[in-house]
């Protein structure tokens, strides 16, 4: 129960009190009775939420509606584009600025930088390349997990990064690399049994799926000022801090995770990703342009952040709705008991050859100060409602005993140096417009529960969580905008 929530019904008794004393007995079961329904309706929870709170969400969704908040139309639908580079996008998104990086390596490439002026926060994000836990033994698997463990205790030791954001993207592969080899690469005198060979290949090749993996690294504002006094001031010392975190998490990546490679995405990198994101139909245009632009130095086969979001948006009760597409999204409560590593493949699996499933885990990291002081407040309560149980006579049961040893645990793991984080999960689905959208929602979330997990649409907050769960800039749904 949350301290609001306590002070509103403590406010709730005040009638019934004042009966009593007054000695209306009839009026005071009558204001009894009305605060049992208060406190069904504030503490009791209907899919995630109490009614009071579903009524505030309801309220407020109804006046952003009124006043047009839920709706977006980019500059470029409204011809009035006058920076290309400038970045146009809806919602949580409109605060975000993308910045070149200081040059780096042989071919002095310049890493793009994210500043989220809303939530006061900068981010950098990598695509990398794994080979997957599918045909892993259960030795690489539990060194896969050592080396996550390793990658958050790294990240709280050096007390900058706030979050990380493992994101993959999974869609029906449309083979255009493999088209595009062939009609350049294919022989008009080669045999007639080759040729279809190969045809037939490229259309059981668009069976599979292809993924797209990245992770974001997320550094508040407060935190980055301070270290960027020692590593060249104001925004060039925040550039070079955020680089120097970038290449130690990398190091990581591809040792003890197992990455084959990390490529920190550049300025038309990071927007190409961001518009693929929203809409997914477009990569064979994309691709495509990058192929003619190797022999032709006239084709333009970048994306400008000003059209790297929709033309058109607008969040729905249920799902969010930007340009041709339409998106469900569900955040994920993980099981008690654990989960294996494998779980996600049930989500990530689409069903249908137009649909993409995407997931995102996000692990806030707790400073050690903060987590030390939150074991020690949940093994006090824990002792103390022991306490009161051996004094009362009262059975412990096996939760209380599962949970104990938790806690146990969590502060001999806080007391050897290890980081405490509390992840979560949002998982989404994308159809065209012209699909059934409520169907393929109860897909995802009968796919999340083979998987063994609880899933909880994200109602009247779709937008926020299609941007968290999709587009890999470095937004959380934990944050609040300051």
């Amino acid at each position: 129960m949350s301290v609001a929530q306590l002070v509103g019904l403590s406010l709730a008794t005040f009638p019934t009190w004042i009966a009593i004393s007054q000695q209306r007995w009839a009026a005071s079961l009558g204001w009894a009775a009305v605060w049992l329904l208060v406190l069904a309706l504030t503490v009791v929870p209907l899919g995630g939420r109490p009614a009071v709170g579903w009524l505030a969400a309801a309220a407020a969704f109804a006046t952003a509606g009124l006043a047009g908040w839920l709706t977006f139309r980019s500059k470029a639908s409204r011809g009035a584009v006058r920076d290309l580079d400038a970045v146009d996008m809806p919602g949580a998104l409109a605060g975000v600025e993308v910045l070149d990086g200081p040059p780096t390596g042989w071919d002095q490439r310049r890493v793009a930088i994210i500043k989220n002026s809303a939530a006061r926060t900068w981010a950098i994000t990598a695509r990398i390349h794994h080979d997957g836990v599918a045909m892993a033994t259960d030795q690489t698997c539990n060194r896969y997990t050592a080396g996550l463990t390793e990658l958050i205790n790294a990240a709280a030791r050096g007390e900058l990064i706030d979050e990380i954001h493992l994101m993959v993207r999974a869609t029906p592969d449309d083979c255009t690399e493999r088209e595009l080899w062939l009609r350049a690469n294919i022989d008009p005198d080669a045999p007639v049994t080759s040729v279809a060979t190969q045809l037939e290949h490229l259309r059981w090749s668009q069976a599979g799926i292809r993924t797209d993996t990245f992770i974001t690294l997320v550094i508040p504002e407060a935190r980055l000022a301070r270290e960027a006094r020692h590593m060249g001031g104001s925004r060039q010392g925040r550039l070079n801090t955020i680089w120097s975190l970038a290449t130690e998490i990398g190091s990581i990546l591809t040792g003890p995770m197992g990455a084959t490679t990390v490529t920190w995405l550049t300025s038309p990198e990071l927007a190409e990703a961001v518009r693929l994101g929203f809409a997914p139909g477009d990569r064979d245009t994309l691709t495509g342009a990058a192929h003619e632009a190797t022999t032709n130095p006239d084709v333009n086969a970048h994306v400008p952040w000003a059209h790297a979001g929709p033309s058109y948006a607008t969040a729905a009760v249920r799902h969010y709705a930007h340009d041709a597409w339409h998106t469900v999204t569900s955040t994920v409560k993980l099981p008690e008991r654990g989960a294996t590593m494998g779980i996600w493949g049930h989500v990530l699996a689409p069903s249908e050859p137009f649909e993409r499933r995407c997931v995102t885990v996000v692990f806030p990291i707790e400073k050690q100060t903060v987590a030390d002081r939150k074991a020690a407040q949940a093994e006090f309560g824990q002792s103390l409602g022991q306490g009161l149980r051996d004094r009362l006579g009262v059975r412990t049961g096996a939760k209380d005993v599962h949970r104990k040893h938790k806690l146990d645990q969590a502060e001999a793991q806080l007391a050897m140096g290890a980081a405490m984080t509390h992840p979560y999960a949002v998982c989404s689905t994308t159809v065209p417009a012209t699909a059934p959208i409520a169907e393929f929602g109860r897909r995802l979330d009968a796919a999340i529960r083979r998987g063994s997990m609880a899933p909880q649409r994200l109602d009247m907050s779709q937008d926020l969580a299609f941007v968290t769960a999709t587009i890999p800039l470095g937004i959380s749904l934990a944050r609040t905008t300051r």
